[in-house]
């Protein structure tokens, strides 16, 4: 009889120690999934707008991740060409060497001080590309 609780009681010891076990097992697995979603990238969102002598052509919100450019943010949601770093056609609107007309851009109002691969793009930027004769 001692033999059988006793037999009895370290089988529910045991079940207790492996339900424990399971436990801190899967409190470990949601920590750690919990900790990874949390580092995943947020995108983030500008506007680009087209205009060609004045005239709006085109205003698209784009989604982009942290620290994109806004040359690569250009290839990924319109149809560029490029020459040397520079963009010389934007949805099929070339820039016109004869008539000294080409791709300039400004960010938030303001002209841009870097090249389109070399600017890094804020959630929040409006960018401005407009093809105008240049005086």
């Amino acid at each position: 009889m001692k033999k059988k609780q006793l037999l009895l009681s370290g089988l529910i010891l045991g079940m207790f120690l492996v339900s424990g076990c399971t436990t801190q097992a899967n409190e470990a697995t949601v920590s750690t999934t919990t900790t990874q979603e949390s580092v995943a990238p947020v995108e983030q969102t500008a506007t680009i707008i087209l205009q060609e002598d004045g005239k709006e052509i085109t205003k698209e919100v784009v989604s982009f991740e942290p620290g994109a450019v806004v040359f690569d943010v250009m290839d990924e949601h319109f149809e560029i060409v490029h020459q040397d770093g520079f963009i010389t056609s934007i949805d099929g609107m070339t820039q016109d060497e004869a008539a000294n007309k080409y791709w300039l851009y400004d960010i938030n109002g303001e002209m841009a001080l870097k090249g389109a691969k070399e600017l890094a793009l804020q959630a929040g930027d409006e960018i401005l590309f407009k093809l105008e004769e240049m005086k």
